[in-house]
C-alpha cells in the first residue's frame, strides 16, 4: 500500500510540474515564422533607371556572386538575354517535397515523392530608352521523382520566389548594398 501511495505522489508531482510549465510563458519558444511580416513581391517585369549594358553587368555580377553559371550558348541566341545552367537546390526524399513546393506548385495536382529539385533562370533586359531598362525574370523549376527505370524530371509552375530573390539582389547590387 505504501508503494502505491509513493507512486501516486510521484505521478501527482509530475503532473503538477507539467501543468505549471504549460501555464508559464516561455521566452525561448520557437515561433515557426509567426510574427514575421511577409514582404510584397516585386513587380516582374521590373523597370530600372539604368542603361541596359549597366544592368546586364550588374546581373552578371549577382549571378556570379550566387555561383549561378551563365549558359553562353543559350544566352548568345538573343541580345539582352541571360540564361543560367540548372542548379540543384534540394536533395533527398524527406526535404525535397517541401522545398520544391515552397517555390513551385504541383504540376496538374499530381502527388509525387520528390527526390531532387532544380531551377534555371532566364533574364531578359529590354531597353525602354537610353536610361531605362525593363527586366523580366523567368524561373524554370523542375522536380525529380524516381521510377523503376530511373529519375524523371517534371516542370513545376513557379510561385515567383526565385524571380523575386534575384530581382531583390540586383536592386541591392545597383544601390551599392551587399
Amino acid at each position: 500500500m505504501a508503494n502505491f501511495v509513493g507512486r501516486l505522489l510521484v505521478v501527482g508531482l509530475l503532473l503538477g510540474a507539467v501543468s505549471s510549465l504549460s501555464l508559464t510563458p516561455a521566452a525561448g519558444q520557437i515561433s515557426w515564422g509567426r510574427g514575421k511580416e511577409k514582404k510584397p513581391m516585386l513587380p516582374n517585369p521590373y523597370t530600372f533607371t539604368v542603361p541596359r549594358d549597366t544592368l546586364l553587368e550588374s546581373i552578371k555580377q549577382v549571378l556570379s556572386d550566387r555561383e549561378l553559371i551563365i549558359d553562353e550558348k543559350l544566352s548568345a541566341e538573343k541580345p539582352g538575354r541571360l540564361v543560367t545552367q540548372p542548379v540543384i537546390f534540394t536533395r533527398g526524399a524527406l526535404t525535397s517535397g517541401s522545398n520544391l513546393e515552397f517555390i513551385a506548385r504541383r504540376p496538374g495536382g499530381r502527388n509525387f515523392t520528390w527526390v531532387r529539385g532544380r531551377y534555371a533562370l532566364e533574364l531578359e533586359a529590354l531597353p525602354l530608352d537610353p536610361q531605362r531598362t525593363r527586366l523580366t525574370v523567368y524561373a524554370r523549376i523542375e522536380g525529380e521523382y524516381q521510377t523503376e527505370t530511373g529519375g524523371v524530371w517534371v516542370e513545376c509552375p513557379s510561385r515567383g520566389v526565385k524571380e523575386n530573390e534575384i530581382l531583390e539582389a540586383i536592386i541591392k547590387h545597383l544601390n551599392g548594398e551587399s
